[in-house]
């Protein structure tokens, strides 16, 4: 082996130690970032628990009428740092908003659901699996409900049946039963309830929908 070839090793040699370390240091950064946001989410936990001890019982039930805003600010205040944190995993901004959204639509108020939809939003841009999407997508449709803004909710459960992921199915077809009755579209309203009779038939999906169309 001549000089050259030798020096040209000892270059690549050095090279890969070089990435090697830096491929090192980026993962430890990661890492420090994944613990820091971890952190972040018990602390969310933490406030959480201490607001709703300064709660009354009545107060405390889910969907009682509070102002999440009012009644647990640190709580609201800690979620939306962490949601703004675009450095942050996409797991736990997706944690962050889906908390969010959720202390807003247990406690409907004037304007709890109009929040809890822009959460869930949130939660259905940072969704990586199907089944995180299709939950962000039932629960913004089941908000959008809530307002009676019919169409938007029904493009929110049909954009959640189209992920096609099995575990949500039966209650997203459930929806489209229920939210086309509700528009009187009874025509696909029952399209959707044989459709989910033929696909789980017995289930308490399909039972529910089929006594929505028996009252239609």
């Amino acid at each position: 082996m001549n000089f050259l070839n030798k020096k040209n090793i000892s270059i690549m040699v050095s090279l890969v130690l070089v990435a090697g370390v830096g491929v090192y240091f980026i993962q430890q950064s990661n890492e420090k970032k994944e613990q820091s946001a971890k952190s972040a989410l018990y602390q969310v936990d933490k406030s959480l628990d201490a607001e709703i001890a300064l709660l009354t019982e009545v107060e405390k039930a889910s969907g009682s009428k509070i102002d999440v805003d009012v009644k647990l600010p640190k709580t609201v205040a800690e979620l939306n740092k962490i949601v703004s944190d675009q450095s942050l995993t996409a797991q736990v901004l997706f944690e962050a908003a889906m908390k969010l959204g959720n202390l807003y639509s247990d406690h409907p108020t004037e304007h709890s659901f109009e929040r809890a939809i822009a959460a869930y939003k949130k939660a259905i841009s940072f969704a990586k699996t199907d089944f995180q999407k299709s939950t962000a997508c039932y629960l913004a449709g089941m908000a959008f409900e809530q307002q009676g803004m019919l169409k938007e909710s029904e493009e929110q459960f049909k954009t959640g049946l189209a992920v096609g992921y099995e575990g949500m199915k039966g209650e997203m077809m459930l929806a489209m039963v229920r939210v086309n009755v509700k528009t009187k579209n009874t025509t696909q309203a029952k399209a959707f309830a044989d459709k989910l009779n033929k696909e789980q038939p017995g289930t308490r999906a399909a039972q529910e929908a089929q006594k929505l169309i028996s009252k239609s």
